[in-house]
């Protein structure tokens, strides 16, 4: 749906008032406008990233995707005054999902997260779970809608309610899915990198270029989606997720060569026929 002269208008004119810090802009309003164009995405993130009086942003169905998510993940790291955003209705999907769940990792003002309607599964929702575990400000994240486990979901809505965690359950061999809870590293401990960060001229369209959307049909798929290609700054963000793939990986073979070694096993001697 193409987006009217008068939504432009309207659009420009917000950013120009996040941009400029205006003391009278603390609620955002923006649903159904389409971000057909990626780099105005980009430049409404960009303006929030040092801005201090916006507290409420509406992002409801507007066609944002994964790229979108990153975009708004990096804004939500330095910003320090938004508290709810609400992106119910769009595409981000799972690769978007956890671009946001590691923006929480650092981010410790928002307090509600609307994602219901958003295409995603298991992996996005497992990011989901890892930040919540970590980041106890945010109180509410809503996920009704999407692809995940409903045990995933339960989990989260229990974490961020504050509520005691329950007797574990006898495990059943019926059970399609088993929860499981990852200890997250974070590495994330100057915060100064990000915050103090100077957004070059080149950084939009570098890094639109650098995301590839993800296909959330295989939720195993847990391949970094960034680019080595980003301004050190932003490709920190997401480093640990390649260096806990590459120690897993170094780890398995080292298992799997000594469970080989131990076992003695070779190849059987044909037989004469």
């Amino acid at each position: 749906m193409a987006i009217s002269k008068y939504q432009q208008r309207h659009l420009q004119k917000t950013i120009k008032k996040i941009k400029r810090n205006d003391s009278s802009t603390t609620e955002v309003v923006l649903n159904g406008f389409d971000f057909q164009s990626e780099t105005t995405f980009a430049n409404l993130a960009i303006s929030l990233m040092n801005n201090t009086h916006v507290k409420i942003l509406y992002l409801h169905g507007c066609n944002i995707t994964a790229k979108g998510a990153y975009l708004l993940a990096f804004a939500l790291r330095s910003n320090k005054t938004i508290e709810h955003v609400w992106l119910n209705d769009n595409k981000i999907g799972s690769t978007g999902a956890d671009a946001l769940a590691s923006a929480l990792l650092v981010n410790r003002t928002l307090l509600s997260l609307g994602l219901r309607q958003n295409s995603i599964g298991n992996r996005g929702g497992k990011a989901l779970l890892r930040a919540v575990n970590k980041n106890k400000t945010i109180v509410g994240i809503f996920l009704e809608g999407n692809h995940m486990s409903s045990k995933i979901v339960s989990e989260i809505n229990r974490i961020t309610a504050g509520e005691p965690e329950p007797e574990p359950e006898p495990e059943s061999d019926d059970d399609d899915y088993v929860l499981e809870v990852y200890e997250h590293q974070d590495h994330y401990n100057d915060d100064e990198t990000v915050t103090g960060s100077v957004v070059s001229k080149s950084f939009v369209s570098r890094t639109l270029g650098a995301i590839k959307e993800a296909d959330d049909e295989d939720e195993d798929d847990d391949e970094s989606v960034i680019s080595e290609e980003l301004d050190l700054d932003f490709s920190t963000v997401f480093q640990p997720e390649k260096e806990t793939k590459s120690k897993l990986a170094k780890l398995k073979e080292l298992v799997i060569g000594r469970f080989m070694k131990k076992r003695k096993i070779r190849p059987s001697p044909l037989k004469e026929l």
